[in-house]
């Protein structure tokens, strides 16, 4: 819990349910974390640095402001970005999906203990669904042409590809040769952790 304060620091404009829902994944996920990986345990400490924080980084660019979007979190793993984000924009629908089994059920469990109404889960991998959302959210889960080519089919026209990436990321852009913006997430945050972790806007 030691980063909390940090997340009300960044995110004053939170309500205290949204804040009380936050709080409460700490206890949760750490218990479920110790059955099934869903963060690296070495990391757990920085649960809401690493993970709450880092997912809410797409709040920082006023993105997503129409209550009646569909986003999708490919590959969510642990439930990041979609999960933070759900809570975040209650009013947007979130699909979160995955093709690892006992993760997407392990998100089912945190959902409803939390009580997010506005997800709903896959367990399949998003080019075998036929599911489409206005926005499509990655963190962590490949390079960026494999990303786009998983998503171009999934996207509605218009819709925005959103991936958290960190390190150098000059030989992704080259091989998808697509537009695209880069956000330098050390332009929101001070700490370490963030000086090389990057939001990258693909336009479809």
């Amino acid at each position: 819990m030691k980063d909390f304060k940090k997340l009300k620091k960044y995110f004053p404009e939170l309500s205290n349910n949204k804040i009380d829902k936050f709080k409460n994944l700490y206890s949760i996920y750490k218990k479920i974390n110790s059955k099934i990986n869903l963060i690296s345990r070495k990391d757990f400490e920085n649960f809401y640095l690493h993970h709450i924080i880092h997912s809410l980084s797409i709040v920082k660019l006023k993105i997503i402001n129409n209550n009646k979007l569909k986003i999708i979190d490919l590959g969510t793993g642990g439930g990041f970005p979609g999960l933070p984000l759900a809570i975040y924009y209650d009013s947007n629908e979130f699909i979160l999906i995955d093709s690892i089994k006992k993760k997407i059920n392990a998100i089912k469990i945190i959902k409803n203990l939390i009580k997010i109404n506005n997800i709903s889960l896959i367990n399949n991998r998003i080019e075998n669904e036929n599911i489409k959302g206005d926005i499509i959210l990655s963190r962590a889960v490949s390079n960026l042409s494999n990303i786009y080519k998983w998503s171009k089919d999934c996207i509605n026209k218009k819709g925005l590809i959103i991936n958290l990436k960190g390190g150098n990321i000059d030989n992704e852009l080259k091989k998808l040769n697509k537009k695209s913006k880069i956000f330098n997430l050390s332009k929101y945050y001070s700490e370490k952790f963030y000086e090389t972790k990057k939001i990258v806007l693909i336009q479809v």
